[in-house]
């Protein structure tokens, strides 16, 4: 039986896909507004499946969101306790390849950590807490991801020097620079956090930090914030605007918003929606056809069991995964 499908939070959907879909449009487009339809109500959750209550509020939240680019394109909040494989999640649930940018960066940043710590430093997780936010500019070529220090500045200098990272001269910001085959500049913030920034990008890759630093929140930053307080808050909160290409459509997705709920069991309960330009009902036939060779048994398996529908211009979809499926989407350690 196909998993129940239920109606994502509207309301939060419609302003966040708009503006973000207002953001990849041409400045001077009247940007498309998302079709609207009478709320579906909403099943109540099994006890195995419930979500997890939303964590007391420590502050991190607001330090992370504190430095959001507020001209981004494509934003993620990652609180997961384990790192998740990006590449599996975009697939089971059906993500584009700009969405799944976000959830690799950070893999990647965890990968690239780890290959630069001597085997007698310690590991990375007991200065750098595993909350992520992580966001794409518009000329950006990678992403820059944003995660808490859990040690003072001077041990984190410490850290830093021992993946041997030099300290640059800056007259704003606290800059290191790898010295080593390690991809990112990692910028110290203020309020104890670290925007790891890709190398590759040109410049110094500040120009977004100081809008933040600079500019009042955007919208963006404002939903979400609503959004990751709220009880039962998902553990991944992606937005990504577009126009951009999905590797199963052959047509353009517009906007994109997927959250992971985690269970207190350590289930998950994934929902996403697809702001399309063309028929929504030929992406649910292109989305519930996928076959996903290049995954295994057990993948392709989750893939099958997703769900999909379409509303107006928007395809929503969920799939549910107990403990043990769960345990697919999981990176190893």
């Amino acid at each position: 039986m196909a998993p129940q499908l239920i109606h994502l939070r509207r309301t939060a959907l419609a302003v966040l896909l708009l503006a973000l879909a207002c953001k990849g449009d041409d400045p001077q487009a009247e940007p498309r507004t998302p079709v609207e339809s009478p709320p579906a109500p909403t099943p109540a959750a099994s006890p195995e499946t419930a979500a997890a209550p939303a964590p007391k509020d420590d502050g991190v939240r607001s330090r992370l969101l504190a430095w959001l680019d507020p001209d981004a394109v494509s934003v993620a909040w990652v609180s997961v306790p384990q790192t998740l494989r990006g590449d599996v999640v975009s697939v089971v649930y059906g993500l584009p390849p700009r969405a799944e940018d976000l959830l690799q960066a950070v893999t990647d940043l965890e990968r690239a950590l780890e290959s630069v710590r001597p085997s007698e430093a310690p590991a990375t997780s007991t200065w750098l807490g595993s909350t992520a936010l992580v966001s794409t500019g518009r000329l950006a070529r990678r992403p820059t991801v944003i995660r808490p220090l859990l040690e003072p500045l001077d041990e984190v200098r410490k850290h830093l020097q021992a993946l041997e990272l030099r300290r640059a001269e800056d007259e704003v910001f606290e800059i290191w620079e790898p010295q080593r085959v390690f991809p990112y500049r990692v910028i110290l913030l203020e309020g104890d956090v670290a925007a790891f920034v890709p190398a590759s990008e040109p410049g110094s890759g500040l120009t977004p930090l100081a809008a933040a630093r600079d500019m009042p929140p955007s919208d963006v930053q404002e939903q979400l914030d609503a959004l990751l307080g709220q009880p039962g808050a998902p553990a991944i909160a992606l937005f990504a605007s577009g126009p951009m290409l999905h590797l199963d459509l052959d047509q353009d997705v517009l906007a994109v918003r997927f959250e992971l709920l985690r269970g207190s069991d350590g289930s998950l309960d994934g929902q996403i929606a697809l702001q399309l330009e063309g028929d929504a009902a030929a992406a649910v036939a292109a989305l519930e056809g996928r076959k996903a060779p290049e995954q295994n048994d057990r993948v392709r398996e989750l893939v099958d069991r997703a769900a999909y529908l379409a509303d107006g211009e928007v395809v929503q979809g969920r799939l549910q995964l107990p403990p043990a499926d769960a345990a697919l989407l999981r990176a190893e350690p």
